[in-house]
């Protein structure tokens, strides 16, 4: 068919409509004075160009009115006369349209697709909202214009608007930014119906989100792009519409597909205000349920925020607002994906069973398992028990999927995070580690591989969980073995990994090695206990389990040869990685001794080794400890060692290990704690006879004290002493027999427990004669006479019977001959003298001797108590008053804030405000405001919430001051808080902020914070004990003077520590603290009357007493009953009890 032809010139119309490109035209305005002249340039116009003009000018006056131009509100009341005008009057009939001129332009600009005019309308309605948002008196018109908007002809503008082309951003961001402000004017009154309106209000809202800044360089925050607008309406609605709403929003798959896909390259304010708001409206709303969460929450959506990691940001010029001081776009990631991840009730995760995989139910067992008979067919009857070896199933399946993603090796955050989430939940720890096969712990000194270690390291830290994960106390089978080794050590770990570890040179690979080792023995300890707790018979199924578990784990790590061989390959300068692996061989000996002992390792090399570098050494005090930490170690690892020989002496040493010890002990460790070295001794001593062991008598505890009493000691006296030890460790039996002869000499009964000997004392009395014939000098005779002296007079005031002691004083002069020194032997005065003893771990009583008695005191049931005198009852309870000294005034003017707040100064200065001088008040008054006023003008991290509390605290404190001293409950809650608020991560940060923040003044007959924490619970679970730590030291700081007495007796303080104690759960610490305050009351006048009296402390300390099982804590008890009667007005009492507290004492 051929072409038609055109019967037309050039320049004549074709006959097809012409597609015209679209022209951005500036628009023309003028200056508005009158609302009556606004109001005849917004009339409806059918020249387009005219009504732009008039927009164009609203605009201008709107703008001056937003960026606070207008200064005499001129502009403001044209605009109030404008709205005013435009009112519609109220019909019955008719629905009411606010700005009917402008809407109707906005119509036909719709009709003709004029973009420019319909771009100028929504710009012109969002920005007079943003305006009336912020004014009450103005709200009427805000609310009217947006139901306007909402009418069904205004909807389909709006989706007009919002569907445009993509590349119309100056149509679809003002759009965006109208919707945004009507959601949240009058705190969201038209959310609901905006959301009823969805299908034309949130039309192309996924599309819209996806259109991104594409520019070059980071988006102006002054001109967000359609994304930006688009995301912040979204998050507006998340805001303010109700559960129902947000529901069906977030079921919209699309929409938040298109939030997470681009978050990465978003502006770090946006990506503040999306993570802070589906954290606050969506994982903390507990009202939306689970489902939804998931919905937003997904893998695909945390894997978007984790990649928030590492995330770079720039420098903004624009960000004089305060804006700075918010935390990186990392730190907002991270702590929102902990809130999703670790919180039970408000984000992701849910209930699980620790080590008891998904589908398992731990308390159906076969038949013949019982744990209260024997076995019939053991722990591999249970058909699940080796099922779990290669996969784990879990519950958190979705948290299981995304921590894969993670990449802890290469970010600390992503690290912590991982870790925290193992901690709240278990299970995923040998899932994790089963399907992470990328994970290689073959040793390559990267940093990759330092990654690895540190994750490990964390992973193995974590504590098992409590009954191993079951909700109530231990079930009736065991979990599977393979789930409770991947928790102890992971299965990264392998036994060819750990020996390279060791093997290649390098001191970092071996010491994480040793490391990981130490916390995974440390960890198998907390398990088998946890095994035998459960395990109610030696035959039953928990015990067969823990055996199994025994073998698996000696399968994965390495033989103690191969940490012998690495501990003695170790620099002698080494001393942080020599001391990590004595510790490690202890462990071995501890907790898997059978596999300790095949080895059958001989520990004296190298605990002489040890032993002559502690001697001769001049190191600092920290390489002192380490040296010695050392040295324990071996030394209580030798204890296991059946090949150690403590009485033989090396060829390089002048004595054996044992007197070496000894000496260390005495002289080395002077002022150190020297605790488990004594302990070792101890256990030697009883082990070899060199001693008696009955359980009261003091052991080793008198010649050392004795030692110890005389100083420097000469160097042939130890000898001396080396070789008396070593007679008697070869022939105990010999000086047995001794002790016998002298003990039918004093008409002693042998087998009386009251009759406490020492065969070392024989031993030293058949040595004394070939000492003295070895010509001695006169100063070594009289030291060895003071030492015997001293020796007999320690043994005496600690039980040894004096009729023995007299025989062998006797004896000890007969070897003396006839030289004068043995005329001066006698059995010092000592007239008390407690030993300290240290007992093993596994010993089921802990003896005190008290001076020369140590008989049971029976209690009122009957069970044995012990005695415990005065001085010792202040030694376990009296904690000294801290009191600040004058010079504190002065020193503080040239130190930092830091210094102030962490290094004391401040609470120095606090403590003065309750001097007793009233010059000194005022003075430490005036310093409090100043160094507040130097906290706040600094850049200190806490500074303003130090400067609150010292600015409350001056405030409280500035009527009260002139009149006498501050209380003292509120200087030591002052104290106290400061250190709190220098703690982000403290469990009452949260309580001492609330605080400050609900008033200026304190009152001072009123004890902060004692109310909130005793009955309001604690803010973050597991803290309540802390908290109650917490608040008992505070109550000891605040317990002074009679008139803190007071004010404990006027808020009953007394009474709620009784009632605390009754607790079943608390710990001897907390009991302790507890003790600690009523033993200060004590020592206040009229505190022991006011105890007695009003809080009937007598007969509680007798209820305490007698649920006591402890024999010392009984005591305590007791002695502390005998303070009461002793420091009270004992006339009163008697007479106001009737002569019954008396009684009770005596």
């Amino acid at each position: 068919m051929a072409k038609r032809k055109s019967h037309g010139t050039e320049s004549s119309h074709s006959g097809k409509k012409q597609k015209t490109a679209h022209v951005h035209e500036t628009p023309t305005s003028e200056e508005v004075y009158t609302g009556r002249q606004l109001r005849q340039l917004l009339a409806f116009e059918q020249d387009l160009r005219k009504a732009r003009h008039g927009l164009q000018s609203f605009k201008n006056l709107l703008d001056s009115i937003a960026n606070g131009e207008d200064k005499n509100s001129e502009k403001q009341q044209i605009l109030l006369d404008f709205l005013e005008s435009v009112k519609p009057k109220e019909e019955d009939d008719t629905v009411p349209v606010y700005l009917p001129d402008i809407i109707e332009t906005w119509s036909m600009a719709a009709q003709l697709n004029n973009e420019n005019v319909m771009s100028a309308v929504v710009v012109v309605l969002a920005l007079l909202l943003k305006i009336v948002s912020g004014n009450v008196d103005l709200a009427s018109y805000g609310l009217g214009i947006c139901r306007t908007l909402l009418q069904k002809q205004q909807q389909e503008l709006l989706a007009k608007n919002l569907s445009a082309d993509n590349g119309k951003d100056f149509i679809i961001s003002p759009t965006l930014r109208l919707l945004r402000e009507a959601v949240t004017l009058d705190g969201g009154a038209l959310a609901a119906p905006i959301f009823r309106a969805r299908n034309n209000t949130f039309k192309s809202l996924a599309r819209n989100i996806g259109l991104r800044y594409l520019g070059e360089g980071i988006e102006d925050p002054k001109r967000p792009s359609v994304r930006t607008n688009a995301i912040r309406f979204l998050l507006s609605s998340l805001r303010l519409l109700h559960v129902e709403a947000k529901r069906d929003l977030l079921s919209q798959k699309e929409i938040v597909a298109a939030l997470m896909r681009h978050i990465r390259k978003d502006p770090p304010l946006l990506i503040h205000e999306i993570l802070d708001t589906l954290r606050t409206s969506v994982i903390l709303d507990k009202k939306l349920p689970k489902d939804i969460k998931i919905r937003i929450l997904n893998a695909h959506s945390l894997i978007r925020i984790a990649d928030l990691y590492g995330y770079s940001e720039e420098p903004v010029e624009d960000e004089n607002d305060g804006k700075s001081g918010r935390p990186s776009v990392e730190e907002s990631a991270h702590a929102f994906l902990l809130a999703a991840c670790t919180d039970a009730d408000a984000g992701i995760r849910r209930p699980e069973h620790g080590c008891y995989p998904e589908g398992v139910d731990p308390n159906a067992t076969p038949r013949g398992v019982n744990d209260d008979q024997s076995m019939d067919f053991g722990i591999d009857s249970i058909p699940w028990m080796s099922k779990f070896e290669d996969d784990v199933p879990v519950r958190n399946t979705l948290i299981a999927e995304f921590i894969q993603t993670l990449r802890p090796w290469s970010n600390t955050k992503q690290n912590e995070l991982l870790v925290t989430i193992f901690e709240a939940s278990p299970e995923l720890i040998a899932h994790y580690f089963c399907h992470k096969k990328s994970f290689m712990f073959d040793p390559k000194l990267s940093a990759t591989w330092i990654g690895y270690a540190a994750l490990l390291y964390n992973a193995i830290q974590l504590p098992i969980p409590s009954w191993f994960g079951h909700t109530k106390g231990y079930a009736r089978v065991p979990p599977p073995t393979s789930i409770v080794l991947g928790n102890i050590i992971p299965l990264p770990m392998t036994l060819k990994a750990i020996t390279r570890c060791f093997s290649i040179k390098s001191k970092l690979a071996s010491f994480y090695a040793i490391r990981l080792l130490t916390l995974a023995l440390q960890k198998l300890g907390r398990a088998l206990e946890m095994y035998r707790e459960a395990s109610s018979s030696p035959n039953s199924i928990w015990e067969e389990a823990a055996r199994r578990l025994v073998d698996e784990f000696y399968q994965r790590i390495p033989d103690i040869k191969d940490v012998i061989k690495c501990y003695t390959a170790l620099d002698q300068d080494d001393l942080l990685q020599r001391q990590a692996a004595s510790r490690l061989l202890l462990l071995y000996y501890e907790v898997i001794p059978q596999l300790a002992l095949r080895a059958r390792f001989d520990v004296s090399p190298m605990l002489l080794s040890v032993i002559k570098r502690v001697q001769v050494s001049e190191e600092s005090d920290e390489d002192a400890v380490m040296s010695l930490l050392e040295l324990e170690s071996l030394c209580t690892a030798a204890k296991y060692s059946p090949s150690m020989r403590w009485f033989a002496r090396a060829s390089d040493m002048p004595h054996s290990p044992f007197t070496t010890l000894l000496r260390l002990s005495v002289e080395k460790t002077s002022g150190m704690s020297n605790d488990n070295l004594n302990t070792i001794l101890h256990w030697v001593a009883n082990e070899h006879q060199l001693v008696e062991s009955r359980p009261n008598s003091p052991g080793l505890s008198t010649l050392i004290a004795a030692l110890k009493k005389l100083g420097i000691i000469d160097a042939a006296i130890w000898t001396f002493l080396d070789n008396c030890a070593e007679r008697c460790a070869r022939t105990p039996v010999k000086y047995l027999e001794m002790i016998e002869e002298q003990l039918g000499k004093a008409n002693l009964p042998e087998d009386d427990d009251d009759t406490i000997a020492y065969p070392l004392m024989m031993t030293i009395a058949e040595q004394i004669p070939f000492l003295i014939s070895s010509s001695l000098s006169k100063d070594v005779l009289k030291q060895l006479t003071k030492l015997l002296s001293e020796y007999l007079g320690y043994s005496l005031a600690a039980g040894v019977s004096k009729p023995f002691l007299n025989a062998t004083r006797e004896l000890f002069a007969a070897g003396f001959g006839d030289h004068k020194f043995g005329a001066k032997l006698r059995i010092s005065d000592k007239r008390k003298f407690t030993p300290e003893i240290q007992e093993d771990s596994h010993e089921e009583n802990i003896v005190v001797v008290n001076g020369g008695n140590n008989r049971f005191v029976d209690g009122a049931d009957g069970d044995a108590t012990y005695q415990i005198n005065a001085q010792d009852l202040e030694q376990k309870l009296s904690v000294p008053v801290v009191t600040s000294k004058d010079s504190s005034l002065s020193r503080w003017s040239s130190k930092t804030p830091e210094e102030l707040v962490e290094e004391g100064y401040a609470t120095s200065l606090i403590g003065l405000l309750s001097s007793e001088h009233a010059s000194i008040r005022k003075e430490a008054l005036t310093n409090v405001v100043k160094i507040a006023a130097k906290i706040k003008e600094s850049a200190y991290d806490n500074s303003q919430q130090a400067w609150l509390l010292l600015m409350e605290l001056a405030e409280s404190a500035r009527s009260a001051i002139a009149d006498g001293p501050l209380p003292s409950v509120i200087v030591a809650f002052a104290c106290k808080a400061l250190d709190v608020l220098m703690n982000p991560l403290h469990c009452l940060y949260e309580k001492v902020n609330l605080f400050l923040t609900s008033g200026p003044v304190w009152s001072l007959d009123k004890i902060p914070l004692m109310q909130t924490i005793l009955q309001d619970g604690p803010t973050d679970d597991g803290a309540f004990y802390s908290e109650i730590s917490w608040l008992l030291g505070f109550l000891l700081e605040s317990l002074r003077t009679p008139a803190d007495i007071a004010l404990f007796h006027r808020r009953k303080v007394f009474e709620r520590l009784f009632a605390l104690t009754c607790n079943p759960f608390m710990g001897p610490g907390l009991r302790t603290q507890v003790l600690r305050i009523v033993y200060r009351a004590t020592s206040i006048e009229g505190g022991s009357d006011t105890l007695i009296t009003r809080f009937g402390a007598v007969s509680w300390l007798l209820a305490q007493r007698d649920a006591a099982t402890d024999p010392t804590e009984r005591g305590i008890y007791q002695a502390l009953i005998r303070r009461l009667w002793e420091t009270c007005d004992q006339k009163r009492i008697e007479a106001w009890s009737q002569g019954g507290v008396g009684r009770l004492v005596k």
